[in-house]
């Protein structure tokens, strides 16, 4: 073989390989940027440590990240909700039953749960306890959340695994 017809090859096997790499790279990014964490600026924020844990105050933090926050005074549970862009209460169409009806997509449970997902999320915390109920699904905290001054308290952990996705 020549020279000349050797280099070529090269630079075809070159080009042929970086453009499969650039294919299989790509959707890795997209994947990447997704998953990259949302952070909260705690400037100005009262933060406390108890036992080597850093608390926030819940409130203060779940109102400024747009979450309603309900205190229920005789089970000493909070509430978070959040409604996505345009949620159901937004949506004055799906108000009613003739709007809930007319919307068949909506009716089963399947369709139901995507537009809860879609539209927003609610969170049930009880003071002293690791029970959590996440848009209706229960599970378990590491750390209890702790009412301090007649405030409650979680910990910075809690704000970056729930609130912030």
């Amino acid at each position: 073989m020549n020279p000349k017809m050797n280099v070529r090859l090269s630079w075809r096997k070159a080009m042929i390989v970086g453009v499969a790499a650039c294919t299989l790279a790509l959707p890795t990014f997209a994947s990447a940027e997704e998953m990259m964490a949302k952070s909260y600026d705690y400037t100005g924020i009262q933060k406390m440590m108890k036992d080597g844990t850093e608390l926030v105050p819940l409130r203060q933090v779940a109102e400024s990240l747009g979450f309603k926050v309900t205190w229920q005074d005789a089970t000493h549970m909070i509430v978070l909700a959040k409604m996505g862009d345009k949620g159901m209460m937004e949506d004055k169409s799906k108000m009613g039953d003739k709007g809930m009806m007319e919307d068949k997509n909506k009716m089963d449970d399947k369709g139901m749960m995507e537009d809860k997902m879609m539209k927003g999320h609610t969170f049930s915390i009880q003071i002293d306890s690791k029970t959590i109920i996440v848009d209706g699904m229960e599970g378990m905290l590491m750390y209890t959340p702790m009412l301090i001054d007649s405030m409650t308290y979680v910990p910075k952990s809690f704000v970056e695994m729930y609130l912030l996705k």
